[in-house]
């Protein structure tokens, strides 16, 4: 299993009881959601309590850069409250050394509950843009500084780009040439997703290059955590990722930088459950109530706890399904997914594994179909594409 949760907004207990019930490995910080005590209190108490988990603060510094970013309590954090709202002018080389130097000082402090300290890191559109040489100089800022301070804990340098900048392949790999110059343990990678609402699927060669984005890191020896991926979090271990990320609610499962922009109050999401067979989450009502009406219910449940809950029927069920409980399901087939994928050891064999999670959950999809239940499956078909495009691009037959 290979499953980090995504913090944010509204964690209660849900960590704790993601690691008491086996569903996840790990978490990733967001100091935007949590008051700067409350954070470190939980982190020593993770430490304590389930010892080798793996636990990553991620600084959001990339919301530095925008004029009046909705940044919760980000402005608690020495490094973030002195230095947002910044433009091009304001990365000269002796500010960047600041930024760097105030964020893993920072980190320092509360090392010994950390399994890596993680750099600082502004979001970039293109692999060739202005704002993605001030990231490789802070990486590289972050990797000097780090090497002459006295910790043994390992550094993760935050690369945060567009979708959109994926799409130049020539480009994406002129950068990953000066990536893996850096002697750094690994990377954490976010995309900025270009979809304002939550989408399975990216453009299919932006994904295609970005499974080979991750997989070049791999075959460098680093680490490499990927922040926000959802579903596609097995096809991305596939090619070599040690641990992929998802939080419970949209935002937390597929980043954008619109989380932090001010927006109005939206409605409360439907409820939907997490069928990794499916590889998508069917509303409770109508879509799984139509299933169980037809009889094809079970084909379809994940096979954890939860599925007690509406077993006999999802609508009826719908009340008792709440949002953790929603949480820990979607973890669950997550956390499956992830099982069933590293059975392999061989990254060809491990993706090969990957094409044939996609081809049952088509088959499934088409017995759907016969019982007059349709449902929005175009994700596959897009996911099954990239996989092919990468295992081009690499030379492999899948």
């Amino acid at each position: 299993m290979a499953v980090l949760a995504q913090n944010g907004y509204g964690r209660s207990d849900k960590i704790e009881q993601g690691f008491n019930n086996n569903l996840i490995e790990g978490v990733i910080l967001s100091p935007r959601d949590e008051r700067r005590a409350r954070l470190e209190e939980g982190i020593q108490q993770w430490r304590q309590q389930y010892g080798d988990k793996t636990i990553l603060f991620d600084p959001q510094f990339y919301a530095a850069t925008l004029r009046t970013p909705k940044d919760g309590y980000l402005n608690e954090y020495e490094y973030y409250g002195d230095n947002n709202g910044l433009s091009r002018t304001r990365f000269s080389q002796t500010k960047i050394n600041c930024y760097v130097s105030q964020c893993l000082d920072y980190q320092k402090s509360i090392q010994r509950n950390l399994s890596y300290i993680t750099a600082p890191n502004i979001l970039f559109d293109s692999f060739s843009d202005s704002w993605s040489q001030i990231a490789i100089n802070m990486m590289i800022e972050s990797s000097e500084y780090h090497e002459k301070m006295s910790t043994d804990v390992p550094l993760l340098i935050s690369v945060v780009f567009s979708e959109t900048s994926l799409r130049d392949r020539v480009a994406m790999e002129e950068y990953l040439d000066a990536l893996t110059e850096l002697e750094v343990a690994g990377f954490y990678l976010i995309v900025n997703r270009t979809a304002k609402f939550l989408q399975p699927a990216m453009d299919t060669s932006a994904f295609a290059n970005f499974l080979y984005f991750c997989h070049v890191l791999s075959l460098n020896d680093y680490k490499v955590i990927v922040g926000y991926s959802d579903w596609s979090g097995f096809m991305l271990e596939a090619v070599g990722v040690d641990f992929t990320a998802c939080g419970w609610y949209q935002n937390l499962r597929q980043f954008s930088m619109d989380r932090f922009q001010p927006r109005d109050g939206s409605r409360r999401p439907r409820k939907r459950y997490s069928s990794y067979k499916l590889l998508y989450c069917p509303l409770l009502s109508p879509e799984l109530q139509d299933m169980h009406e037809v009889g094809i219910l079970n084909q379809v449940l994940s096979g954890s706890e939860y599925d007690g809950i509406i077993v006999n029927g999802p609508a009826s069920g719908g009340r008792q399904w709440t949002n953790p409980v929603s949480c820990f399901a979607h973890w669950f087939s997550l956390a499956k997914l992830s099982e069933i994928v590293s059975l392999h050891q061989q990254s060809q064999d491990k993706l090969r594994e990957a094409i044939s999670i996609i081809n049952n959950a088509i088959s499934l999809y088409r017995q759907l179909e016969l019982k007059g239940i349709v449902t929005d499956s175009s994700h596959i078909d897009d996911w099954k594409e990239s996989i092919n495009e990468f295992a081009r691009i690499v030379n492999w037959k899948l």
